[in-house]
């Protein structure tokens, strides 16, 4: 067969023939070689084969490929997500009065939780009467009062504007109150800060008693008291406030809290949605 006289169509298809048998032929080698090779060897080859065609395949087809899916949740993003959902119902508050330079300020008394969605909080009962500003979470804020303060009681309710001063509906999102004791050993997380958001993260070390009636009143946890302050909730992974720090619950022990079973402020049925579990 005289070469010089193939057209281009012949010399693209006499190509392809000899790249087909020369594959065929190195893949006969290759074969060959690979079961006479040493175990080693032959499972590093396997290794490499294996995440190349993982680099190659596309996604959709690995994904399919694993039967069944197998997801892993961190208890870190549960306690993170118990927080986002959290934030927007706590608010800090504050009232009028002198700073240590003489000059009036806005002196921080501690955080409230939002119990109802008509505005209605639950803070310590320490907070005192007057003129008070709660500051939520979008940096809003709006004048609250006390409308109760039960004998008693170690919490008080206070009603916050619903409206602002162009008379526009505030919205408020009430938090969802745990409807189970509390866990030896489950995590937990409690928000604090002055202006801003900071969490203090623990475990639930003990209970006490707090009162004839309520054998598990105080939870203690193991977080340092400087995280949190007076009104501060204390949230499960669900994302649900177990407990409220109180001045009694800190003075009983350092890192306690009144747990939501134990509130001596009974909740109202609107108040704190449905509860978790």
């Amino acid at each position: 067969m005289d070469l010089e006289k193939l057209n281009k169509s012949q010399v693209v298809l006499l190509t392809l023939l000899v790249s087909f048998v020369t594959s065929i032929a190195t893949g006969i080698v290759t074969v060959a070689l690979m079961e006479q090779a040493p175990p080693a060897i032959t499972q590093t080859v396997n290794r490499v084969v294996e995440r190349t065609i993982e680099k190659v395949a596309p996604e959709s087809l690995v994904a399919s490929a694993a039967s069944p899916e197998t997801i892993i949740v961190r208890e870190s993003d549960l306690l993170a997500g118990a927080i986002q959902r959290v934030s927007p119902s706590v608010v800090r508050l504050f009232t009028p009065g002198r700073d240590e330079a003489g000059n009036n300020a806005n002196l921080f008394i501690g955080l409230a939780i939002v119990a109802d969605a008509n505005g209605v909080l639950i803070a310590d009962a320490g907070t005192p009467d007057g003129a008070l500003t709660a500051l939520r979470s979008d940096g809003v804020s709006v004048p609250v009062n006390v409308i109760a303060r039960p004998s008693g009681s170690n919490l008080i309710r206070l009603q916050a504007a619903t409206t602002n001063e162009k008379n526009e509906k505030i919205d408020w999102k009430p938090v969802a109150f745990a409807r189970k004791d509390a866990s030896l050993g489950a995590s937990i997380v409690t928000i604090g800060g002055r202006t801003s958001v900071k969490i203090g993260k623990g475990v639930i070390i003990g209970t006490s008693a707090y009162g004839n009636d309520n054998p598990s009143g105080i939870i203690e946890t193991d977080i340092p008291a400087d995280s949190f302050a007076a009104g501060s909730p204390l949230i499960d992974a669900d994302g649900a406030v177990i407990g409220i720090a109180t001045r009694e619950s800190r003075a009983a022990a350092p890192g306690g809290f009144l747990a939501s079973l134990a509130i001596v402020l009974q909740n109202t049925s609107t108040e704190g949605g449905a509860g978790a579990p």
